[in-house]
């Protein structure tokens, strides 16, 4: 698949180097100079945040003829507007980076990103007190009077918490209470729970110009770890790309996010002839990712991208993530108790195929609750579906034993349902598996 084709269109440049909208409307220089900056701050083409500042001030003050408002001043106090409230949605980071493609699932579990720094700042604690505290990364706690007080690199720092209580982000060494600080020796979080959403795409410059796509973890974390997804939309995101210096392989994949983290759904980052490639019966199968493959091509995919990892001091072999496509032949929409699932309960499906069977998939609970999986389409146009429709799975490839016989099982992270290949589920009446008997 490619989009990078010779494309005809062209974009007609100010003097100033701003790129007119295709509604010919100039604007005062201020307005165009905080266009262009937040362009370049975002990633994005002048022209599209030229029509995003028309659009919200036809939206918010009825001015759907720039040219009927003569006052300048007015027009770049608009824009101000439009741009601090759009640089606050994307946390007001210059770290931060446009990327663009699809969500494909989510992770069944969270996990607490500070557990480990928490271990190694409390073992260099009780190692050498000064050393860890003269890092500026913990800080030991100590009652004055009825508040506490907490020992940082800069001094002792007096706080209003009453002491007669635990104190605020206590971790409990001992007898002695310490904490993680901020930047201003303040208390700081002991946890931040995170999931990983898998993103099929890549850097939006990268993504557009050389078709660069590859399967990436968004970090999603506190309030965001449960966030609703669209799984299989085209979508923009502002995330933290990886640091360049990593040495970890594992997080070269990771892309960091902010508690206002939002995705933008929208497919306007490619030319409109190339959009339809974006759709995740063309998108999730190309070759580039090498992601995609065929139910009957499961097992082999087992055998041939199987990984060893060792835990608990014995060996573990799991199977790839897999973009795979079948039949459904059975399914449970109503979650089943589960003690293994971190949400207590799971689903499970059916995939058949005439070539070689049924395959076992079972859904997370965390799938369930923020991704739809048993409903296609989006919006107004969205439809629950039934079985015997065709429907493209992502999720961690395994091997089961049934009957002496290992064949393939998918542990789903997320479906996506072309809402050409299903069909509609009669509302109403059982939606058990009891059904199926």
């Amino acid at each position: 698949m490619s989009w990078n084709e010779q494309d005809e269109y062209t974009e007609a440049e100010t003097s100033n180097g701003f790129v007119e909208a295709t509604t010919e409307v100039a604007l005062p220089t201020g307005v165009a100079q905080r266009i262009v900056a937040y362009a370049e701050r975002t990633n994005k083409k002048a022209e599209e945040v030229k029509k995003e500042y028309l659009a919200y001030i036809a939206k918010e003050y009825g001015v759907a003829d720039i040219s009927t408002e003569t006052d300048e001043d007015i027009l770049i106090d608009w824009a101000e507007q439009i741009f601090v409230q759009t640089r606050k949605q994307t946390g007001g980071n210059s770290n931060t980076s446009t990327w663009v493609g699809c969500f494909v699932g989510v992770a069944d579990r969270k996990k607490d990103r500070l557990q480990n720094i928490v271990r190694s700042n409390v073992a260099l604690y009780n190692k050498d007190p000064a050393e860890a505290i003269g890092t500026g990364r913990i800080g030991l706690f100590e009652k004055q009077g009825d508040v506490w007080a907490i020992h940082n690199k800069e001094g002792l720092t007096t706080l209003t918490n009453s002491s007669s209580e635990d104190p605020p982000h206590g971790i409990k060494n001992g007898e002695e209470w310490l904490c993680l600080v901020t930047r201003k020796g303040l208390p700081s979080p002991q946890t931040r729970l995170g999931r990983y959403a898998y993103f099929l795409g890549g850097e939006e410059g990268d993504f557009v110009n050389n078709n660069a796509v590859s399967l990436w973890k968004v970090d999603l974390t506190n309030e965001n770890a449960d966030m609703s997804l669209d799984i299989g939309r085209s979508c923009k995101l502002s995330v933290v790309p990886p640091r360049e210096n990593t040495t970890n392989e594992y997080f070269k994949t990771v892309l960091g996010t902010y508690d206002d983290f939002s995705p933008n759904y929208t497919d306007e980052f490619l030319p409109e002839q190339f959009r339809s490639l974006l759709k995740p019966a063309n998108y999730w199968t190309m070759a580039d990712h090498e992601l995609f493959t065929p139910i009957d091509g499961l097992e082999e995919a087992f055998e041939n991208k199987k990984e060893r990892t060792e835990i608990g001091g014995r060996q573990v072999t799991y199977g790839p993530l897999v973009v795979t496509k079948g039949t459904v032949n059975r399914m449970s929409t109503e979650p089943r108790d589960s003690e293994y699932d971190p949400e207590g309960f799971n689903y499970n499906m059916t995939l058949s195929s005439t070539i070689v069977g049924d395959i076992d998939c079972w859904i997370a609970g965390a799938v369930g609750v923020m991704c739809d999986p048993f409903t296609s389409g989006w919006g107004d146009d969205a439809f629950d579906y039934a079985e015997k429709s065709t429907v493209y799975v992502f999720g961690r490839l395994g091997m089961k034993d049934r009957d002496g016989l290992l064949t393939p099982k998918i542990s789903v992270m997320g479906i996506y349902a072309d809402p050409r290949r299903c069909r509609k589920r009669a509302t109403g009446g059982d939606t058990g598996t009891s059904q199926f008997e």
